[in-house]
């Protein structure tokens, strides 16, 4: 549930957040920000078949599922 962008408390939280951003530099305690991202992990259903002379190899658009991950990245703001 997300909360409503009128919320007072959510705001003042957000601000919180914001303020650690301003924060200087400090080597013991740096401050990272983290993404995530989820991702699927198709597989091919045919081989791709061989090219003709001067031609490109074709491929299907069968896909089948071979489960999904997630991709994540901490990076200074």
């Amino acid at each position: 549930m997300r909360p409503k962008k009128e919320d007072a408390e959510f705001a003042a939280c957000m601000e919180d957040v914001l303020d650690v951003y301003e924060l200087p530099y400090d080597k013991n305690r740096p401050v990272v920000c983290m993404d995530g991202k989820p991702y699927q992990l198709p597989g091919a259903v045919r081989e791709p078949l061989p090219p003709r002379p001067g031609g490109h190899e074709k491929r299907t658009v069968n896909t089948s599922a071979n489960g999904a991950c997630s991709i994540f990245v901490f990076t200074p703001p």
